[in-house]
């Protein structure tokens, strides 16, 4: 189990990971974050675990992961910018991912739209975003993050598509050092989100995907057709070319690079 004293030793942040939940087994990071008091979960709070029992992934899938290889975390977060931006929090934190990994191992990464982070076109880890609202006020939002780090080994139905870093390298990653430079790299992208318009995110976003230009598999509910992906609009649409010629913008769907 990675403990609280160990992520604090050497982490060079402001906000993200000072104050840390750490499990050896929990049923989900986000879930557990959802249930702090408010008193207990300050900007940046990190809930992290070492296995998950009942892991979420997007569109209501199971994240799943070998026990004690992986980095599998939560982060609590209290924007103070407009809600448009809270938006595009996904795109930052794949920039930041794919970021982070490369700095750290020298691995080539690229993006994919709308969460997920590629190595040699398999997927290496992912990102969900949950949101509390009141009103039109954003109170809260919960940032899921699942890196795969040392699996060696997927489930049949996962082993075409997915990756770890160990395999991609033939090395043993150290996790620790790891975090530590994702919540660092997460901490700037987030900061870059707050500060900056939000079109430096998504142009850099755009600059590190290949999904652009190309034929990609577009699912909506429980149908797969083929479709050209076009661009990414300001406010993190996909816009696609359709079979018919017409273009539409996708805001919720999923894709995938391969049939």
């Amino acid at each position: 189990m990675i403990s609280e004293s160990e992520i604090r030793s050497g982490l060079r942040t402001h906000d993200f990971g000072q104050t840390v939940y750490s499990f050896e087994v929990i049923e989900s990071t986000n879930l557990f974050a959802k249930s702090l008091p408010a008193q207990s979960a300050s900007h940046g709070t990190l809930i992290i675990a070492d296995e998950q029992t009942a892991g979420k992934g997007r569109l209501g899938r199971r994240w799943q992961s070998e026990k004690g290889a992986n980095l599998l975390f939560s982060l609590i977060l209290h924007p103070k910018f407009h809600f448009e931006k809270t938006k595009l929090l996904p795109f930052a934190a794949g920039l930041a991912v794919a970021d982070a990994i490369e700095r750290y191992t020298g691995l080539k990464t690229e993006c994919k739209w709308p969460n997920d982070v590629l190595i040699e076109k398999k997927k290496a880890a992912g990102i969900l975003m949950e949101t509390a609202m009141q009103d039109t006020i954003t109170k809260e939002i919960i940032l899921g993050i699942g890196v795969n780090v040392n699996q060696q080994l997927f489930p049949p139905e996962l082993a075409p598509t997915a990756t770890s870093l160990f395999l991609q390298s033939g090395k043993t990653i150290e996790r620790i050092p790891l975090l530590h430079t994702l919540l660092e790299e997460l901490e700037h992208r987030y900061n870059q989100l707050a500060q900056f318009p939000s079109s430096l995110i998504i142009e850099d976003w755009k600059r590190h995907t290949t999904m652009m230009k190309s034929t990609v598999f577009l699912l909506e509910g429980s149908i797969q057709k083929a479709v050209t992906a076009l661009d990414i609009t300001p406010e993190g649409a996909l816009v696609i070319l359709a079979a018919d010629g017409k273009q539409r913008e996708i805001f919720a769907g999923d894709v995938s690079l391969r049939y």
